[in-house]
């Protein structure tokens, strides 16, 4: 499988959801709001892995020496791990963490 495949299913929506996804499970070590997570992963979905993201990567990480490639398969596989928890909590509703995440997500203003 591609490292690139998943680009295609990031339309806006899914943006949205992984960004809140993102910020309470897979960024917790570093501060990003979900506005910033969410502009990120746009910008990803239309250009792939960018300087910007890769600059940002390495310093989270304090991984001076990481390659895109590396960056691109480690965000390839959180965000494919994001995908599959969406996709139970979608099938399990009722589920707390799906409570949670739905609370989360539509506390978020969008258009800030």
């Amino acid at each position: 499988m591609s490292i690139e495949s998943i680009r295609p299913q990031l339309d806006d929506e899914t943006c949205k959801k992984l960004a809140v996804w993102l910020c309470d499970n897979a960024l917790k070590t570093t501060s990003y709001y979900i506005q910033e997570a969410y502009e990120a992963l746009k910008e990803y979905a239309e250009k792939g892995m960018t300087d910007e993201i890769l600059g940002n990567m390495r310093d989270a990480m304090q991984r001076p020496d990481m390659s895109e490639r590396e960056a691109t398969v480690l965000t390839e596989g959180e965000l494919r791990r994001g995908l599959r928890q969406l996709a139970i909590w979608a099938e399990r509703p009722r589920d707390t963490n799906a409570r949670f995440f739905r609370l989360k997500y539509n506390q978020v203003n969008w258009e800030a």
